[in-house]
């Protein structure tokens, strides 16, 4: 199970890498009519994976159900950059990069709805344990 500050943490570095994917395409977008010492400009790309692999985190968790105790469970900390890559050896391609951009920022505002149901979800449990 997933506590709040692991859904929070999880939100959280989701946009962080969908703005910085986003400052990319942006910056694709800006340089797509330049040219790198002779040579066209080449869309960029982040390439992002989580921050806890899961076969390690597969590996951490016990098999037998009834043995698991919330201590054992593998805490998810979201994504991070792996790196950056050349996406495209051809010129930039507005019309992709845009398309990219509307994806990056649909994730970013599901990103923003997982931290509101967190807190809010955090807010009933502080409710449930004063009742």
């Amino acid at each position: 199970m997933i506590g709040p500050e692991s859904a929070f943490d999880i939100a959280a570095s989701g946009m962080a890498a969908q703005r910085m994917q986003m400052d990319l395409i942006a910056d694709n977008l800006a340089n797509a009519n330049t040219a790198r010492i002779g040579a066209p400009f080449h869309a960029r790309a982040a390439v992002f994976e989580t921050a806890s692999p899961f076969a390690q985190a597969l590996d951490s968790a016990s098999l037998d159900a009834f043995a698991v105790s919330l201590d054992d469970e593998p805490q998810v900390a979201g994504v991070r950059l792996a790196g950056l890559v050349d996406a495209s050896e051809q010129a930039v391609d507005p019309v992709s990069q845009m398309v990219g951009l509307v994806a990056s920022g649909r994730a970013y505002d599901a990103d923003i709805a997982v931290l509101q149901a967190a807190k809010q979800m955090e807010i009933e449990a502080v409710d449930i344990e004063r009742a």
